[in-house]
């Protein structure tokens, strides 16, 4: 056992990472596989914000979270089709290319043994958490990628923003590129719009870059703060916080787009999952609360927490 002192506040991983000397992997690897304490509990979200003064322990004897909670998922579904899953900040929805870090695919592949092995569908950005649904199976992907090109899966996030919307609802479209001009993704330049949210999408403009489509509504608002329902119309890489931080409503937390603080990480989570089963048609509808490292933000939707 291992133990330490923080000297200043931050993030769990930050933390253990420069008290322990690990490398990043191996520091949230710790924290997922249920060896970190901090003041005696337990915390498996490397998002956590740890006060100055906090004791944290490694216990490297420490046993695994409950089986069904591997690399501090919560499974939220299982049957022979499909595993939903509610991934904590932190952890990559799949492994990057020649990188053996956890994931929450990893974490679905140790839920479900035999030969329908789950396969990603979609994913979430690392420091987004919520629901993730996995396809158990050829035929069962092959059916739920076709319902996010149909538009038949619903996602809905729920997120914070340091800023005000043009109006209360409304849906956000531009042709989003890879390069922006500045090495980072964003709008190609003049295909930013805000529309009437009701309004049919438009399709795609000339030129480069991908159709983003950003349905959103506000839910309370204090002071500069806005606590947003987001609806997913296309599912680019980044998308939501791109769009947001364009109209200058970044979300809380954010570090790529804008330099926000006002949260530990981005303040960005997929509440809402709702799709036909991919074998039966049967409409499926989840939903996961706002999480416990968001806590403390100045606004949040009044249903967010149940």
């Amino acid at each position: 056992m291992t133990t330490f002192t923080t000297e200043t506040a931050g993030r769990l991983d930050v933390q253990v990472k420069r008290g322990l000397t690990l490398s990043n992997n191996k520091a949230r690897n710790a924290i997922h596989t249920g060896k970190i304490f901090v003041d005696g509990e337990r915390v498996t979200d490397i998002g956590q914000s740890i006060p100055a003064g906090a004791q944290i322990e490694l216990m490297v004897n420490a046993p695994n979270p409950v089986r069904n909670e591997p690399q501090g998922v919560r499974m939220v579904y299982r049957d022979d089709y499909i595993l939903v899953l509610d991934k904590p900040s932190g952890l990559l929805s799949s492994p990057l290319p020649n990188d053996d870090e956890p994931s929450a695919l990893t974490a679905a592949q140790s839920l479900c043994k035999g030969p329908r092995r789950p396969k990603i569908v979609h994913r979430l950005d690392r420091d987004t958490s919520g629901l993730l649904v996995f396809a158990r199976g050829t035929v069962a992907a092959r059916e739920l990628q076709q319902s996010i090109k149909t538009r038949t899966m619903h996602r809905t996030y729920a997120c914070v923003t340091d800023g005000t919307p043009p109006d209360s609802t409304g849906m956000i479209t531009s042709m989003l590129v890879r390069d922006r001009g500045d090495g980072r993704r964003g709008s190609r330049e003049g295909s930013l719009r805000v529309r009437p949210v009701n309004q049919p999408a438009p399709g795609p403009q000339p030129g480069s870059g991908r159709l983003a489509v950003t349905r959103y509504e506000i839910i309370a608002q204090k002071g500069s703060s806005c606590a947003l329902e987001v609806r997913l119309g296309t599912g680019r890489t980044h998308q939501i916080r791109i769009h947001l931080a364009e109209i200058r409503c970044p979300l809380l937390g954010e570090r790529v787009y804008e330099r926000v603080g006002g949260a530990p990480r981005q303040a960005l989570h997929a509440m809402r999952l709702a799709f036909p089963h991919p074998a039966t048609g049967k409409p499926l509808s989840f939903r996961s609360p706002w999480p416990s490292d968001l806590a403390d933000m100045p606004v949040m939707g009044p249903d967010w927490q149940d």
